[in-house]
């Protein structure tokens, strides 16, 4: 587990030196109203105009890694994410999932609405909807 924290942490130090012409952003997934401490949200890196890397976690042994690809169509994006789960015992369970989606500009400063197509664990293949909210700085 340490091994793969300190993979992702340099390979987001990586490209936050190497990629100066890319912005960082700050995304929410799947806002609930309700209970809105609930909510996904992650940091993401565009290492090129095409490709944005992200990260998520609610503590060092729960966490998401993403990484999008923009190049497809206007606004379209490809998502591909692993989440860990940490589990009793030291071991973490890891999930590889899958988005389709399109990124909307909301002419509200830089932020943007995003309605995708998700499969949370491709191995049990459940396609929901979601939405995010993402702010571009």
């Amino acid at each position: 587990m340490k091994k793969l924290t300190l993979l992702v942490a340099a390979l987001m130090v990586a490209t936050i030196s190497f990629a100066q012409q890319g912005s960082m952003t700050f995304a929410v997934n799947d806002l609930d109203l309700r209970t809105p401490m609930n909510t996904e949200a992650n940091l993401g890196y565009y290492m090129t105009d095409d490709i944005m890397v992200s990260l998520g976690m609610t503590d060092w042994d729960n966490f998401t890694v993403g990484a999008r690809y923009y190049g497809i169509c206007d606004g379209m994006f490809l998502q591909a994410t692993t989440t860990a789960t940490g589990v009793d015992g030291g071991d973490s369970e890891y999930n590889i999932g899958a988005a389709l989606g399109w990124t909307k500009d909301l002419g509200i400063w830089k932020l943007q609405f995003e309605p995708m197509i998700v499969l949370d664990d491709i191995q049990d293949f459940t396609p929901r909807l979601a939405w995010g909210l993402r702010f571009t700085l």
